[in-house]
């Protein structure tokens, strides 16, 4: 997602006055949008299970006017840091969204997903005593989910029929975006969805191939040079596999090894264990907000 940039615009302060009397607040104020709440059914799917519950979600109306037939932008919940008020005003859920709004004057909001994250006990769908409480864990449950909001919002908020909805997100949520628009094609006119595995396979090869690709990149630090090494090292260990002694050797050079007979890595799975993800700290993927970097890669580093 894109990067927050210093001149955002206002957002607006929850409070209890209807959507369209909310009022502006500058951005540097610490007070981010309040969690809103609207009631969906704990099952989509069964009739029998009359469970409702309190899903949680954000709002921008920072440049929207009701009537004016103004996009709406969807953030959709579901990986990553739980969300808070600053999904909507800048975060690294769906930003790109938040950059938009003063140029297309859109309606954002953002919702969150009813496993990841459950804004508190009392909104989620399950409790700890539920005998099988992962049961309503489905994309199908969070894209009805979403078309719940989607009709909950519009009535809400006075949103006009010819407001277009898009959604937004990255990874899983970047999935759930994309089927949304699909299975709710009369509800969700587009969909911005990134870096999202929406093919799902067991075992993906082409993202190392990617990520392969990348450590040969300067602009991320790396080189041909770096590439070529770190797949000279992997073909080694792979060699070293195939010999008693080779599979003893890796034991004594690799600390994640220490306390492993050799015979361990005699089979194909424990071998993907070890090997699968990189056999040395290889950081492929690191936009959690929580994680700093302290100092940036030299040119032709690996």
């Amino acid at each position: 997602m894109l990067a927050a940039q210093a001149h955002k615009p206002i957002l607006r302060t929850m409070t209890d006055a209807p959507p369209h009397t909310l009022r502006a607040a500058p951005v540097h104020s610490p007070h981010f949008p309040k969690p809103l709440f609207f009631e969906t059914r704990r099952d989509h799917f069964n009739i029998t299970d009359t469970t409702k519950w309190q899903q949680a979600y954000y709002v921008n109306a920072t440049f929207w006017t009701p009537g004016s037939g103004a996009p709406v932008f969807l953030c959709v919940g579901g990986e990553g840091p739980a969300l808070d008020g600053s999904v909507v005003v800048s975060s690294v859920h769906c930003n790109n969204a938040v950059e938009w709004l003063s140029e297309t004057r859109a309606l954002m909001f953002a919702v969150e997903h009813r496993y990841y994250g459950c804004h508190n006990m009392s909104a989620c769908p399950y409790s700890p005593s539920d005998e099988k409480p992962l049961r309503w864990l489905s994309s199908r449950q969070a894209l009805a989910d979403l078309a719940t909001f989607q009709r909950h919002a519009t009535s809400a908020f006075g949103i006009s029929a010819a407001s277009k909805w898009v959604t937004f997100g990255g990874s899983y949520p970047g999935m759930l975006a994309s089927f949304a628009r699909i299975k709710y094609p009369r509800l969700f006119f587009a969909s911005a969805s990134s870096s999202a595995p929406v093919q799902a396979k067991l075992d993906m090869t082409e993202y190392n191939d990617l990520v392969a690709d990348a450590y040969a990149l300067p602009s991320v630090g790396g080189s041909p040079a770096c590439k070529a090494a770190i797949a000279r090292g992997h073909a080694e260990v792979g060699r070293r596999f195939s010999s008693a002694s080779g599979r003893a050797s890796l034991v004594a050079l690799f600390s994640e090894l220490r306390g492993r007979q050799p015979s361990w890595l005699e089979s194909e799975a424990n071998q993907l264990r070890f090997s699968g993800g990189g056999v040395a700290p290889f950081p492929a993927q690191s936009n959690d907000p929580r994680v700093f970097l302290t100092a940036a890669p030299s040119e032709g580093s690996v």
